[in-house]
């Protein structure tokens, strides 16, 4: 005959190691922390190029960043685009940009040669901050939304 205590403690152990295996398959997000994994933000401004005694040309841009996110880590593809009617000039391939997202939603970002960084915040279902292009133009309160 088996003793009833010993029944209901393995139960109960057993109950506790199925809870355990089940939470580790359900995504729990971190209080205060965004989660922007393989989610896309995009936005258009305007560049504008030229001295301060010639005419300024505004250039429209297209940027779009796809993130991956591990913990306060972010990696963002950057695709970028000039369009200005006459001619179209993509960038070949992705620019790779790194960084770090605040439990605050404030986020730096950065390519390895500086070709590309902004450094904003998150504020609703919006990221608005300043992006810097080769370092020497910086378009400010740039705002991107989620498109995917």
């Amino acid at each position: 005959m088996t003793d009833p205590r010993r029944t209901s403690l393995r139960l109960g152990a057993l109950a506790l190691l199925t809870a355990l295996v089940l939470s580790a398959c359900v995504p729990i997000s971190t209080p205060f922390l965004r989660n922007v994994d393989g989610q896309t933000w995009a936005a258009r401004f305007d560049v504008a190029v030229g001295t301060a005694e010639a005419p300024v040309l505004r250039l429209p841009v297209d940027l779009a960043l796809t993130f991956r996110q591990s913990w306060t880590d972010v990696t963002a593809d950057a695709t970028l685009e000039y369009d200005a009617g006459l001619f179209r000039l993509n960038t070949s391939g992705l620019i790779e940009l790194s960084g770090r997202l605040g439990l605050d939603d404030h986020l730096d970002l950065e390519s390895p040669s500086g070709a590309l960084t902004f450094d904003g915040r998150f504020v609703g279902d919006r990221l608005i901050g300043t992006v810097a292009i080769a370092g020497v133009v910086p378009v400010g309160d740039v705002v991107f939304t989620r498109i995917r």
